[in-house]
């Protein structure tokens, strides 16, 4: 249980520093290019480091099946969690994204079986209810409207990818190898988003060759050695991220390791406040505070 209990600690580091990172990109780039460059690039790290270890290549049909609905499941949560930190704000959506670990809870009790205790279950529904008013801003004459559609599509992700969390736990369970299961399913994933990215890259050509006014001017930055090098860093902690993840399944039960996983989204937020000048209300504040109150009593019980 503490060498699981390690592994979604150093999940949990990477995760808040990467979230920094790819809202970085996933503005200079886009989100497609972006999400597909640095999902590309943290599989062939973690295919180098499979082939380091010696890792056992031994999978069956229906274990491909699977992961290739999470891998479904994945592609969904990382365009949207990237689409999330594109449109911000970052000290927003990183503690809202943090609510994939309470839901984690709910699909490994359905999913696998698992027990949570009552204290976990108690955080659930006041991590959700900071998740909503940390989305939300309060004008004059009591108007309310989203911060961004940043939240939205951050709650879009967490469901999707909460999915994916757990079900990871079935092939590990199984006696498959970690890496080879998050290599899997990594694989799956980036096949999908960069049929996505073709699909939609064609789509808006020909729309700009028509003369669609919404269309010109939309170039997006090129990625060169000299200005893409920040999708390699992203990449490659990407798969220190995945792989530390997949070992933490492996010792310990998934709602926890997807819990913990999930806290370190806080750095995330501090540096949305620190790097990007974010400025919060009160009342988002107030959410932030609960996401992290339940998070931290999933945790704790």
């Amino acid at each position: 249980m503490l060498t699981g209990i390690i592994f979604g600690l150093i999940t949990a580091v990477t995760i808040g520093v990467n979230h920094l990172l790819t809202a970085v990109v996933a503005r200079r780039f886009g989100v497609l290019r972006s999400t597909t460059a640095t999902l590309a690039l943290a599989l062939v790290a973690m295919v180098a480091w499979a082939f380091l270890i010696g890792a056992p290549f031994e999978i069956t049909r229906d274990q491909l099946v699977l992961l290739a609905y999470l891998g479904t499941c994945a592609g969904g949560a990382f365009l949207c969690g990237y689409m999330a930190l594109r449109l911000g704000p970052i000290s927003v959506v990183s503690p809202i994204g943090a609510l994939s670990g309470a839901m984690t809870v709910v699909f490994s009790f359905w999913m696998l079986g698992e027990r949570p205790g009552i204290v976990q279950w108690a955080g659930i529904p006041i991590a959700v209810v900071g998740a909503v008013l940390a989305s939300l801003v309060i004008e004059r004459g009591a108007k309310i409207r989203l911060v961004t559609w940043g939240p939205v599509f951050a709650m879009i992700s967490v469901v999707v990818g909460s999915i994916s969390n757990a079900g990871l736990k079935i092939p590990i369970r199984d006696g498959l190898d970690s890496n080879i299961t998050v290599i899997t399913q990594r694989v799956y994933t980036v096949a999908y988003v960069a049929l996505l990215m073709v699909i939609v890259s064609r789509v808006v050509e020909q729309r700009r060759r028509r003369g669609d006014p919404r269309y010109q001017g939309s170039h997006q930055v090129r990625i060169t050695w000299k200005t893409g090098w920040l999708l390699g860093v992203v990449g490659l902690i990407d798969a220190v991220s995945f792989i530390s993840f997949g070992y933490g399944l492996a010792y310990a039960p998934a709602w926890l390791i997807g819990i913990i996983s999930q806290s370190g989204r806080v750095i995330a937020v501090i540096g949305g406040v620190m790097f990007f000048h974010e400025r919060l209300h009160h009342l988002q504040w107030a959410g932030v505070a609960l996401v992290t109150v339940g998070v931290a009593m999933s945790i704790a019980g």
